[in-house]
């Protein structure tokens, strides 16, 4: 039950992330730290707001949903897709700024961290409970 909630927590707060995406990107990209880009209506910027709207909601979506299948199948295996989408975030988060100089955005790279390893204790915790079952 506990590796129900925990992964279903996941992919609640990252659907609502989705949500805010498609409803308002712009506080959804101040949220990030992300200003400039989505407020400029110039010619190639619509091209770069398009970009970050849609890969940053097939990202949350996607994490979503596959926690949410995975809570309510009870089932690990689809828990392993939002693992490596947050794990590898918080990685490249910290990748930028190491090589790239960039400010590290410590808010973003806690919460990535916290919700891969409550992802990483739902599939022991499922794991586990198939293992007993047999």
């Amino acid at each position: 039950m506990i590796a129900r909630i925990l992964s279903g927590l996941v992919g609640a707060v990252m659907l609502i992330s989705a949500i805010g995406w498609i409803i308002d990107p712009v506080a959804a990209a101040a949220g990030l730290e992300i200003k400039e880009s989505l407020n400029d209506v110039g010619g190639e910027t619509l091209l770069g707001k398009n970009t970050l709207i849609g890969d940053f909601t097939s990202f949350f979506f996607t994490a979503g949903i596959l926690s949410c299948i995975g809570a309510y199948k009870n089932e690990h295996e689809w828990l392993y897709g939002p693992l490596v989408l947050l794990g590898s975030a918080a990685i490249f988060r910290l990748t930028a700024g190491v090589i790239h100089g960039t400010e590290f955005l410590v808010t973003a790279i806690i919460s990535e961290v916290l919700f891969a390893i409550m992802l990483i204790i739902s599939i022991n915790l499922m794991k586990k409970s198939k293992q007993e079952l047999n």
